[in-house]
């Protein structure tokens, strides 16, 4: 009986004006836009490898330890498509330098709190496609009774529970078919760009964006079969179920925000301002008490020297020529404040990492309240498989730091703890005052330089998305269950 009644509701569902009409809005929508998103993808890509090949023939143009600083660039995702996320608002590089330690940028104003969404195809998702999910199932009840058919199912031997599967059998199956055309449609259309190729680790997450959907929409149809299991008229339903949709889609996501700047507030900028000046005097003070305590002094004499600014590699220029006083100087100075340099930057990166864990603490209670609504797990699901959530870009920084300690223990060994005058010139004491001023230095021999590498972990993006896809299937069940246990004492007259 169930599977007559799905077989029924199912080919009736596949002919109504309002499936035909959500189809060609979503072909349509994917058309156009999924090429514009595509397009998109190709000019990161090719600013990506313009930048990576820039910072590769950087690299070949060190002349001395001090300018190695390498800029790292996080490679855009091509599944951004379908969820941009933050891709748009927070950095996607960070440069490597021995006196800052790299931190995610672009959270300063907390971005992450932005309550409206940008356009990526899990928007056509979550307005076009879950609205065919509330018009295909507000009238299955209540539209029923309206015609009188169901009192004429029930009376033949029909279990209600037998209906309510039936029923919702059929409009998931309707609304499979929706997602699947949606899904390979803008695939092909993908596929058919050039620079677009998906990895294995980017076909899982496709995969599991197409059961995260599919959950969703089915927590979308559950909801309108809820509110049409309460309703006895159909338009009733039908209105109950958008003011609830409109509540999922933009009441709860701005209200979330809202209450949580009001209950947790952040600090200011100001302060953790004030506590970098305040370390920047200490590690002044610290660099003079070191020298003093060396029993060393500044070399007396003529400081005269010849820089080469930009020629040294990454934009930075190294001194070709100078007086014996002028190396025996700038010696002095990075040997003692080198050192100093990297334990402060540390100390700054702690003080950073508390701003920016209050911000971050925001978000993540911002984004707990609007857990209420499956429209914002699915957000929160998609963009997690797309690697483009606050979490994916925090492990990407959180992969530059130890390479950072990583070049400064390689500069540390190859110029004796910055005690060598190739950290900042290539020029020996013996040349020092005879090399000719026109003189352009080789660069450095740096063929067992740490590389980084940096590749998101699929275990990882598993346990984010957990929580947020055992709650939407958790919403699921409850939508079901009370649309049921309303079913169940249902008037069909």
């Amino acid at each position: 009986m169930i599977w007559k009644i799905a077989k029924k509701e199912f080919l009736l569902n596949l002919m109504t004006f309002k499936f035909a009409v959500g189809i060609i809005l979503c072909v349509v929508l994917m058309a156009v836009f999924v090429p514009i998103l595509g397009k998109a993808y190709q000019e990161r890509l090719k600013t990506y490898n313009q930048n990576v090949a820039y910072n590769e023939a950087e690299l070949h143009k060190v002349t001395v330890y001090k300018n190695i600083t390498p800029t790292i660039y996080r490679r855009p995702s091509v599944l951004a498509v379908f969820s941009e996320g933050l891709a748009k608002q927070l950095g996607n590089s960070a440069t490597i330098e021995y006196d800052e330690v790299p931190e995610i940028s672009g959270a300063a104003a907390n971005h992450y709190l932005s309550i409206f969404s940008v356009f990526d195809v899990s928007l056509i998702f979550k307005i076009v496609i879950s609205v065919l999910a509330l018009l295909l199932a507000y009238d299955t009840i209540s539209g029923e009774r309206e015609r009188g058919t169901l009192r004429l199912v029930l009376s033949n031997n029909a279990a209600r529970y037998q209906v309510l599967l039936g029923e919702l059998l059929a409009g998931l199956l309707v609304l499979v078919v929706a997602v699947t055309i949606a899904f390979v449609l803008g695939l092909v259309i993908l596929l058919c760009l050039p620079m677009v190729d998906f990895t294995g680790s980017d076909w899982i997450r496709i995969g599991l964006m197409y059961l995260a959907s599919l959950v969703f929409i089915a927590t979308m149809y559950n909801l309108g079969l809820l509110f049409s299991s309460l309703a006895r008229r159909s338009a009733l339903s039908l209105v109950l179920a958008l003011f609830v949709w409109i509540i999922f889609l933009v009441v709860i996501p701005n209200a979330s925000v809202y209450f949580t700047t009001q209950i947790r507030s952040v600090d200011p900028e100001d302060k953790m301002n004030e506590q970098f000046t305040l370390l920047r005097r200490q590690a002044e003070a610290e660099f003079y008490k070191e020298l003093e305590r060396s029993g060393k002094s500044y070399m007396s004499g003529h400081n005269e020297r010849s820089d080469v600014p930009g020629a040294g590699g990454f934009g930075h220029g190294y001194i070709r020529s100078g007086t014996k006083a002028c190396i025996y100087n700038e010696l002095l100075t990075y040997s003692i404040d080198v050192p100093i340099q990297i334990r402060y930057a540390n100390q700054y990166s702690e003080i950073k990492d508390v701003y920016l864990h209050s911000l971050f603490e925001q978000t993540r209670l911002a984004n707990n309240l609007s857990r209420i609504s499956p429209i914002s797990l699915y957000e929160n699901i998609m963009s997690a498989l797309a690697e483009t959530d606050m979490a994916g870009f925090q492990h990407f920084i959180d992969a530059v730091k130890p390479y950072r300690n990583d070049i400064i223990e390689y500069m540390r060994s190859r110029t004796n703890n910055f005690s060598l005058a190739i950290f900042f010139t290539p020029c020996t004491e013996e040349e020092i005052e005879t090399r000719p001023k026109g003189d352009t230095a080789a660069p450095l021999e740096l063929s067992d330089l740490p590389r980084f590498t940096y590749k998101a972990d699929i275990v990882q993006t598993l346990g984010r998305i957990a929580p947020d896809l055992a709650f939407l299937i958790l919403g699921n069940v409850l939508f079901f269950a009370v649309a049921f246990a309303a079913f169940t004492r249902y008037d069909v007259r």
